[in-house]
């Protein structure tokens, strides 16, 4: 078996189906649109040849500078620019931008005549002479999608199968194979492509829990938590940290059939696993133009700063501060964190009496206190949730509240913790039994 994911017991017969239990998936829009903006771009380059013109192509790009730094803010908008790339190029640098734009719109009306899938991964490699970096084609295919105004799917574009699932749950795809997520070892499954669902098969599956690292999603599959949880039948998912497009877009899908399903998600009490939590919630921005990739009603179960505290030991100590300029600038800098609760409400305690943290249970070292990029990120975070509440651009203002009060706790506790943190053993089944059947009402 992969160490990538099994395949599940995969089966083209229609006995699952028997109990009339599958929900329709709705079918992908078509892309004829992306491929006919494609043929009319083409078709607009042998124009200029023919009639000996400069060959032009729109080009728009966004700012995300950082787009995975989760010091920035998910609300804040990129900055648009609309260019064109011309040949003859009026640089090297356009020239070779040309060359590989060329390349790509070329790949690109392939596959979307053939019907088959290119990843990201294989246009790099296919064409190194042409590409510089993977961070090269993944830019340029985001920027392609965003200047035709598609998705990168309908591109016929999909990145590398990087999500895992696992739990009682069947999922018929569009040419007929049934696959059984429940039969999938102790690696979990790699999740389907969006495109190519049919239906599900949710059986008796009462929700569904959004890990952010893959060993815990491990641990708890190989112990097939997701079948004897108190809780009752479940699902686990997770994308290995930041979370992809696809698997985003496979919650999305999976809330827009069952809407009743509560999905919760699970990540570590830091300002990266804050971030990650938001970055499902409200997409990231350079893609934001992609539909259906956040998950609406994505619950926040944890952990919180309620879950850490019962395992330390506080002590009035200030933590060890540099130079007096940099510890002044960086108390300067936090001062907005500590002083607001939400919009308006002071925090009850002072900023610059840190708290040192010892473990009053062996955890292994999952609580550690924050490193000073991770305080910077948390304050960055703290001022971008200020002024999307401000703003009241957020769909879910209370959930956003909640991750702001977590955040300055997190900086004046001076600590982050991982998720095994809630247990001394590093097995979370006892805690995550206990916040299910409280979330559920069991």
């Amino acid at each position: 078996m992969s160490s990538e994911g099994s395949s599940g017991n995969v089966s083209n017969t229609p006995s699952l189906a028997q109990g009339g239990g599958f929900v329709p998936v709705p079918a992908a829009r078509s892309n004829d649109g992306a491929l006919d903006q494609v043929e009319d771009i083409l078709e607009s380059t042998v124009d200029s040849i023919t009639n000996g013109v400069p060959l032009v192509i729109p080009y728009r790009t966004r700012n995300t500078r950082n787009v995975q730094d989760t010091s920035q803010s998910n609300e804040t908008a990129p900055q648009i620019q609309s260019q064109v790339l011309m040949l003859p190029a009026r640089s090297l640098e356009e020239l070779k931008k040309f060359e590989a734009m060329f390349r790509l719109i070329e790949l690109v009306h392939e596959a979307l005549l053939s019907g088959t899938l290119i990843t990201k991964r294989s246009i790099y490699y296919q064409n190194l002479e042409i590409f510089t970096s993977q961070v090269m084609v993944d830019d340029m295919v985001d920027n392609l999608a965003f200047t035709l105004g598609v998705g990168r799917d309908d591109l016929n574009i999909v990145a590398t199968a990087k999500g895992l699932l696992a739990g009682p749950i069947d999922i018929k795809t569009r040419d007929g194979t049934v696959i059984d997520c429940g039969t999938s070892g102790c690696t979990g499954i790699l999740l389907p492509w969006i495109n190519s669902l049919a239906a599900v098969n949710f059986r008796s599956v009462r929700w569904l829990l959004v890990i952010e690292k893959e060993a815990t999603f491990r641990t708890l599959v190989s112990s097939e938590y997701h079948l004897n949880s108190k809780a009752g039948h479940g699902v686990l998912v997770t994308a290995k940290g930041y979370p992809d497009l696809a698997t985003r877009r496979f919650l999305n899908a999976i809330h827009s059939i069952r809407p009743q399903l509560p999905i919760f998600g699970l990540v570590d009490f830091d300002p990266h696993g804050i971030s990650i939590f938001r970055t499902y919630q409200t997409s990231s921005r350079q893609l934001r133009h992609e539909e259906s990739a956040t998950v609406p009603g994505l619950r926040w179960l944890g952990i919180r700063s309620n879950d850490v505290l019962p395992y330390l030991t506080q002590t009035a100590q200030t933590l060890p501060t540099g130079d007096s300029q940099n510890t002044e600038s960086q108390s300067s800098q936090e001062s907005a964190a500590y002083s607001f609760n939400g919009l308006d409400d002071r925090v009850e305690f002072p900023p610059r009496n840190r708290v040192r943290t010892q473990q009053a249970q062996d955890t292994s070292g999952s609580i550690v206190p924050l490193t000073a990029c991770d305080r910077k990120r948390a304050v960055n975070m703290v001022e971008s949730i200020r002024v999307a509440l401000a703003n009241n651009t957020l769909d879910d203002a209370d959930t956003a509240r909640d991750q702001l009060a977590e955040l300055q706790k997190m900086l004046m506790l001076n600590i982050k913790a991982e998720i095994q943190a809630v247990d001394s053993f590093g097995d979370v089944t006892g805690w995550l039994d206990q916040k299910l059947r409280s979330q559920l009402g069991v």
